[in-house]
């Protein structure tokens, strides 16, 4: 009955949100006004208002703002404020489209890369972006300790700094993903090392770092140099930690805070009452995929029936209700991306206990399983409903788990801080890039090769994933893509629940805000008008 009544209040809830400020056609407008080169557009290429100090809550403290040695949304949010990358996503298409280099060649053999740079942009400390700098960062971002790129640039056979604004990579083979990848390779100068980068970050992005007052707020200031003309609208730009979601929601209402760097699913029908506005992607993407993380060195993780019952057991319609319809059902992470979904792998998207039961009883577990601790990163309300929702779930298929919900440092360095895995199964989200290749690497391979383990067990998928990154034909790499499902779904090892939409909400004077699929947050074109 509870559960009947918290639902009807969020319905209600969305209905007085949608009757607002217009979601919708404040994107729309917000789309019709992109200009090349930017992220967001503006009317008429400039701030219709300018000044203003945007406070930004954020659910916990950013475990680094190293732009190569961060790993957790907190931190990139800050840091995509301060570094800009040399190509970005349209935030309306996900095209990849120029950043900071201008243009690119690519030649016949696909093995040389040339970017050019744009001229006159400036770093924070007034130094001149150059090819040197763009070779450092390149250099910082292939360094063993950088996991979120190093993995991904291993085919950079050098790096040259041919001229101040011709750089080019060269490449030991084909990589079909080098502009994806370039997508997370965040520019700073040359002659820094990638320690001090954290300690004290410069790089050419519309705002610049001020101070970190630690387990409090991080700083920024409007960069007045900023290599895009009249941006940022903002002086001012404030990320405060503030881990409760009732008491973010609380400053939201209050206006203490002005935007919530993640999704409220718990205080929605608060926001709702209040005014504030829900921000989401463009239509038809998701924000990433809630997704269980299986330890297959682990028993009885390493058995591959176990990794399926409990997937099975996952009913992923109750769990999309208890999230309020905020969560698309799929377990194949291609789902996200139709075009190339191979419709004959294996699917847990329908909930049946029976064959979870039968599969365990053919693993040697007719009388259930001790599955051990899950894990569960704390992230806000719909985490612990998830966790505790695949504790329950898995229960009633006799898969019985210990809940351990952690702060979001702590789950970082138990599923990412060590090459095995501190683990047994871990409950989160992660948030892939909209492209056929990440689906499938960012959830099994990438930074969750060795945690997983799995490579341990089929490494055929990793050869086969690695190798289509340079298949030449259209035809062979899509038998690349399916074949890769088709291992990917029987394992099991890397179990997706669904689809994540994680709204943001905003004050109302919030004007131009479009969030990222990936739940990164641009506030470049971005302006108050209160």
């Amino acid at each position: 009955m509870r559960t009947r009544v918290v639902l009807g209040i969020v319905a209600v809830a969305l209905c007085l949100l949608i009757g607002q400020t217009g979601v919708n056609d404040e994107r729309a407008s917000a789309a019709a006004a992109l200009r090349p080169g930017g992220p967001a557009g503006l009317p008429g290429g400039q701030c219709p208002k300018r000044g203003g100090n945007l406070i930004v809550g954020q659910s916990g403290e950013p475990t680094s703002i190293n732009p190569h040695r961060f790993g957790d949304q907190n931190a990139r949010n800050i840091i995509i404020a301060i570094f800009s990358t040399l190509v970005e996503h349209d935030l309306q298409t996900y095209a990849i489209r120029p950043s900071l280099a201008e243009s690119w060649t690519v030649s016949r053999d696909g093995l040389d890369w040339t970017f050019k740079l744009r001229a006159n942009v400036k770093f924070h400390d007034g130094t001149i972006l150059d090819a040197e700098a763009v070779k450092a960062s390149l250099e910082r971002s292939m360094e063993p300790a950088s996991g979120r790129t190093a993995p991904l640039l291993t085919r950079v056979k050098s790096l040259e700094a041919k001229d101040p604004r011709t750089f080019v990579i060269h490449l030991s083979q084909p990589d079909r993903i080098l502009l994806s990848t370039l997508l997370d390779v965040y520019i700073g100068p040359a002659g820094v090392t990638t320690e001090r980068l954290g300690e004290a970050p410069i790089g050419t992005g519309p705002f610049k770092f001020v101070r970190w007052d630690r387990n409090r707020q991080v700083v920024l200031d409007r960069n007045p140099d900023y290599w895009r003309p009249g941006l940022p609208c903002l002086d001012r730009l404030t990320f405060r930690t503030i881990p409760e979601d009732s008491v973010r929601s609380q400053q939201l209402r209050t206006g203490q805070v002005h935007v919530s760097s993640s999704g409220l699913l718990g205080e929605m029908s608060n926001l709702a009452s209040a005014g504030l506005v829900l921000h989401t992607p463009p239509s038809g993407y998701n924000m990433g995929l809630y997704n269980i993380h299986t330890n297959t060195r682990r028993e009885p993780w390493r058995r591959q029936e176990v990794r399926q019952a409990l997937s099975y057991a996952i009913d992923r319609d109750a769990v999309s209700k208890a999230l309020f319809g905020f969560m698309s059902v799929l377990s194949n992470p291609m789902e996200a991306n139709k075009r190339f979904l191979n419709p004959q792998a294996a699917s847990f998207n329908k909930r049946d206990l029976d064959q979870a039961k039968q599969l365990l009883s053919a693993a040697g577990f007719s009388a259930g399983v001790d599955g051990g601790e899950a894990i569960v990163c704390g992230l806000g309300f719909q985490f612990n409903i998830l966790g505790q929702l695949v504790q329950s779930q898995a229960a009633e298929a006799g898969i019985r788990l210990r809940l351990s919900i952690l702060d979001v440092g702590t789950y970082v360095a138990r599923t990412l801080g060590n090459r095995r895995g501190e683990y047994d199964i871990a409950v989160c989200a992660m948030v892939p890039k909209p492209d056929e290749y990440d689906l499938l690497n960012h959830p099994y391979a990438k930074l969750f090769t060795q945690t997983l383990g799995w490579i341990d067990q089929r490494r055929e998928f990793y050869d086969l994933l690695d190798a289509a990154r340079s298949t030449p034909g259209e035809s062979a790499y899509r038998q690349a893509i399916t074949e890769l499902q088709r291992i990917a779904m029987e394992g099991q090892a890397e179990i997706i629940v669904g689809g994540r939409l994680d709204p943001t909400p905003a004050r109302a004077f919030v004007k131009n805000f479009i969030p990222h699929m990936q739940g990164n947050t641009f506030f470049e074109a971005v302006w108050i008008d209160r």
